[in-house]
């Protein structure tokens, strides 16, 4: 989620005065991270964890605060809510989820996508008969520091780039199985969605690091699956011109000016001067969309363009989260009392500013080269972070067998005979292409988002 997010009726082309806005904009983001927000302001205290059993799937959960060392040494505190397997928690894997942004919570994903439960509109919960947990135990993280329930002592504890997010993950990681030593050992996998394309191979490569070098406990990695992922922002940033293309969105001229407007954003990337290149490559994504807006007669939902953004910036109305989270009882039981929680932290957006651009495909091939299964999936119908781009990057991939797996050809994948998607895989490597599917796979495509995750816990074919 939150990846360039959009909900306003607009040009296909921007004028001068768009511009300026985008300038004002990121001139504003840069004051911000001069200041303290009065709610990241607060004494440190470790509240205890919590083992319990919310709502009517009849699995152990465990939820609370991990304690770990922030940026300047001080602890800071990360939310995490576990679920263990509805199949056999003693030997089936653990599975961590990462919710994207920068700064979105991953109760989004719990409860909207992923998760054991839904959320009626009387705050009752009812089961997903597709959640993840159906045969993984499964950990929804809120990070960096300042996202959803996560908290620290002030804007600085804040990460502000991947290197920061791989530390505190895998502290937390090893905090966590300290303390719950049943899953330490289980076969361990590292998943999410979005702007997590960034922090799934950071946290996974630290893992791999860290157990390359003895440290223990050694957690045991096994894979990395990323939907929909913001990855290598150079390969992905010509997928805007070319998704929009694809639907019939460009004209001669369009297609010119996207040419130009794409020159000048990768221009920025590669020399580094990443402030600049941010302003510059989003006046031409929104371009881009923009063009497909003008085309369809609608502003559609960057998350699935088929539909209408009804409720901007995120498109989708999120609010039964807020309420049931705000619930005094259910912050007691999650040891959260006295928390705010929010879809997603504008200030962690803003910190993140300058890790927006790198590339994280670089530690991917050492990866493969270790034997980790890699899945990389996207719904077809997201444009923020499109198909078309995930075909890109996991093509130009620099990996002992890059051209093996570009010799292979997109597959039909079906699930229940029905067709469900295109996969092309070589090796432990898989990018798969999902069938009426958007930004949020699970949430488009619940069945088939599970029957993926079982092939992919597997090591199954495609």
């Amino acid at each position: 989620m939150r990846i360039g997010d959009s909900g306003e009726d607009s040009d296909p082309w921007a004028d001068e005065e768009h511009a300026k806005m985008q300038t004002n904009w990121f001139l504003l983001a840069c004051l911000v991270l001069c200041f303290s927000s009065a709610e990241a302001i607060k004494s440190f205290q470790r509240p205890p964890h919590t083992d319990f059993q919310i709502g009517p799937d009849n699995v152990t959960q465990h939820a609370g605060y991990i304690a770990v060392n922030g940026t300047l040494g001080y602890k800071t505190n990360i939310f995490y809510w576990m679920f263990e397997s509805r199949n056999d928690p003693s030997t089936d894997p653990v599975v961590i989820w990462f919710t994207g942004g920068p700064g979105c919570s991953s109760e989004i994903a719990l409860f909207y996508e992923n998760g054991p439960y839904s959320i009626n509109k009387d705050l009752g919960l009812k089961i997903n008969p597709y959640s993840w947990n159906s045969f993984a135990t499964i950990i929804y993280v809120d990070q960096p520091v300042g996202t959803g329930f996560s908290y620290g002592e002030g804007l600085l504890d804040i990460d502000i780039n991947e290197d920061q997010v791989a530390r505190d993950m895998y502290e937390f990681l090893q905090n966590l199985f300290e303390k719950y030593p049943q899953y330490s050992k289980l076969p361990f996998y590292v998943t999410g969605e979005s702007y997590a394309g960034h922090y799934i191979p950071a946290v996974s490569y630290k893992i791999y690091q860290e157990n390359e070098k003895g440290q223990n406990p050694k957690i045991n990695l096994k894979g990395l699956a990323i939907g929909n992922g913001w990855v290598d922002p150079y390969a992905q940033y010509p997928a805007y011109r070319d998704f929009a293309d694809s639907r019939g969105s460009l004209n001669t001229t369009t297609r010119i000016l996207a040419d130009i407007a794409l020159a000048a954003c990768q221009g920025l990337i590669d020399t580094g001067v990443w402030p600049a290149a941010f302003v510059e490559c989003s006046y031409y994504m929104e371009g881009m969309l923009g063009a497909i807006a003008y085309q369809e007669g609608f502003y559609p939902n960057v998350y699935n363009v088929d539909e209408v953004c009804q409720y901007p910036p995120l498109c989708y109305d999120f609010s039964l989260v807020d309420k049931f989270l705000a619930q005094p009882k259910i912050q007691e039981v999650l040891s959260v009392t006295g928390r705010s929680w929010s879809e997603c932290s504008q200030v962690v957006h803003t910190e993140m500013l300058g890790d927006w651009m790198t590339n994280l495909d670089v530690h991917i091939p050492e990866l493969l080269k270790a034997g980790m299964e890699v899945l990389v999936y996207s719904g077809e119908l997201d444009f923020i972070c499109n198909w078309i781009g995930g075909n890109y990057w996991t093509s130009n991939l620099e990996w002992a067998h890059k051209a093996e797996f570009n010799e292979q050809k997109l597959e039909e994948w079906k699930v229940n005979g029905k067709v469900a998607g295109w996969a092309k895989n070589y090796d432990n490597f898989t990018f798969l292409k999902v069938a009426k599917a958007g930004h949020m796979v699970p949430l488009d495509q619940p069945e088939n988002a599970l029957a993926m995750l079982k092939v992919f816990l597997s090591g199954g074919k495609w």
